[in-house]
């Protein structure tokens, strides 16, 4: 009889998408089902292998992972539960490295196995990176992120409901789950995000330069940088367009380009100017 192993993740991909960042690797996964595997990167003899059987987005909104050095949007956390199925003897730890595998792809991404979540040590709580980001967030600044955002999400509203999801709730920045209806009105539209030095690797728990823009049942919407002096905008999924779900149709919004510095070559400062 199979033996079934669940892991609840935060899960960092590059911001490349328009929508949940976990919008690819769910869209790899469900395009080639039977090609994904778990893989033990630590075993010294015999690698423990599991063959994915699912993977399911348990927010739909995610957190912004902000580079503060620069001020940029370096990458986004989402919260993930993948099931998988042993296919060896062996088994998984914690403290293990996995190795996301799939068919076309090859390696996706690596998750690390932080803690159990169950007595059975058939469900644990992790982090995972996806490749492309790997060498931008290293694995200090990974295991603060667990620390002071993912761990206290799993634990309070995960760990005991292993089937528990929130497909329409996004992160508050006292990491509250909740629904755009209540990040607008009870959190004025901020939401949390991951604040890193990458000089230090610290990551913090801010939510102070990034709202909820344009947001409305089925509308989508979107966020963007308030606190920087520019302007970053990111648009989310609304019903009907993103990445991965068909056409795109114009949502109908504006871009902001700005704010742009004018100065001449006598060195007049002509202000500031921004477009849309």
């Amino acid at each position: 009889m199979a033996k079934t192993v669940e892991i609840i993740l935060g899960y960092v991909e590059a911001p490349v998408s328009v929508g949940a960042a976990s919008t690819s690797i769910v869209d790899q996964y469900n395009s080639d089902k039977t090609g994904f595997a778990l893989v033990n990167q630590s075993a010294q003899t015999g690698a423990a292998v599991a063959g994915v059987t699912s993977i399911v987005k348990l927010t739909t909104g995610f957190t912004p992972f902000l580079n503060i050095k620069t001020n940029t949007l370096a990458a986004t956390t989402v919260l993930l539960k993948i099931t998988a199925e042993y296919q060896t003897d062996q088994k998984f730890d914690m403290g293990d490295v996995l190795s996301l595998v799939g068919n076309v792809a090859g390696i996706i991404g690596s998750i690390t196995l932080l803690a159990g979540a169950g007595p059975t040590a058939a469900v644990f709580t992790g982090i995972g990176v996806v490749a492309n980001v790997a060498g931008i967030v290293r694995s200090d600044a990974v295991g603060k992120l667990y620390e002071s955002t993912v761990a206290p999400i799993l634990g309070k509203y995960f760990v005991s409901d292993k089937s528990a999801v929130y497909p329409e709730y996004w992160v508050a920045p006292d990491l509250t789950l909740a629904s755009l209806d209540q990040i607008i009105a009870s959190y004025s539209g901020s939401i949390a995000v991951s604040q890193w030095n990458p000089d230090t690797q610290d990551v913090s728990l801010g939510s102070n330069s990034i709202y909820i823009f344009g947001v409305g049942v089925g509308s989508g919407g979107g966020y963007i940088e308030g606190d920087s002096g520019g302007s970053q905008v990111i648009p989310l999924t609304g019903s009907g367009w993103g990445v991965g779900v068909g056409p795109i149709e114009s949502p109908g919004w504006n871009i902001d380009i700005g704010p742009i510095q004018i100065i001449e070559p006598g060195g007049s400062n002509w202000g500031v100017d921004r477009y849309h």
